[in-house]
């Protein structure tokens, strides 16, 4: 199966459990980034049933329009991920420095981006296992990526996302989503999001 997942956004807005874990993730995230307010922009409940294929290497920050660096997202399994056949995050550490790949590479033509295991070599790393209650912390403009989910058992965490409150929102990028749906520039899930 291709899809990589079912996702449900925003879920702070019914789930008061949620909303208390993201009122209260706010600090920790503004220490983070180094910045005195944050917004929260969004939560994603992602729901990867069993069987469902990768979630291909991207960034969060490109599929949102503001003109930030500081956009920061906590991601936290709903349930234990084990080392072998989980299904967590890989990171490419410090990819949210390599400003060479997006200033040589357009996201949508270079075929740099389909060869990201060899442009980052062993610099690849994941976090499992997950224990229920453990976090990871990327940096929205972090090339990240999942495994396919090759066990029996869904697997399910919660993506929680802030950006600097003094980020500028690119009214130019939300244009394009409205006039393209999508054309690269983010996605329509950010009109949802604030």
């Amino acid at each position: 199966m291709e899809l990589p997942f079912l996702q449900y956004f925003n879920t702070w807005r019914h789930i008061a459990d949620i909303k208390k874990l993201a009122f209260e993730l706010g600090h920790t995230a503004s220490v983070l980034m180094n910045v005195n307010i944050v917004r929260l922009y969004q939560d994603a409940l992602f729901w990867k049933r069993a069987g469902y294929g990768p979630t291909p290497w991207h960034t969060d920050a490109r599929m949102a329009p503001f003109d930030t660096s500081n956009m920061i997202t906590f991601w936290i399994p709903l349930q234990s991920i084990p080392k072998r056949g989980g299904t967590a995050l890989i990171f490419v550490p410090k990819s949210h420095c390599d400003f060479a790949l997006p200033f040589w590479n357009d996201f949508e033509t270079s075929q740099e981006f389909s060869r990201l295991e060899e442009r980052y070599d062993d610099r690849t790393v994941d976090y499992m296992p997950l224990s229920l209650g453990d976090v990871t912390v990327h940096s929205g403009w972090t090339l990240h990526c999942a495994d396919g989910n090759a066990s029996e058992t869904d697997r399910l965490a919660l993506a929680i996302t802030y950006v600097d409150a003094r980020a500028e929102i690119r009214e130019d990028c939300l244009e394009l989503q409205q006039s393209t749906k999508g054309g690269g520039y983010g996605d329509n899930e950010d009109q949802w999001s604030y």
